[in-house]
């Protein structure tokens, strides 16, 4: 059975997205959509603390969060153009 995969289990670290419990890593490509470079880390293995993750939901999970930060970054692009 898998872990559930949550936005919180995720940093940023210039501009690459990490999965804290798998140490995987998504290097969204910003001038190409849906192009990433991807290291995949422990996924798909059982870890030392008994969790597993399923690879499909942690790069669902991944891409909904880049997405969001990838909006929030238009908008306050948006807000300093207009000023």
């Amino acid at each position: 059975m898998y872990t559930r995969v949550t936005k919180d289990q995720f940093e940023i670290r210039d501009g690459v997205y990490i999965h804290t419990p798998t140490e995987a890593e998504f290097a969204p490509n910003p001038s190409s959509e849906g192009l990433m470079l991807i290291y995949t880390g422990n996924i798909g293995s059982k870890l030392a603390s008994d969790e597993l993750f399923a690879y499909a939901e942690v790069l669902q999970v991944m891409n909904v969060l880049w997405e969001e930060v990838s909006r929030n970054h238009a908008r306050v692009s948006e807000a300093v153009l207009v000023e």
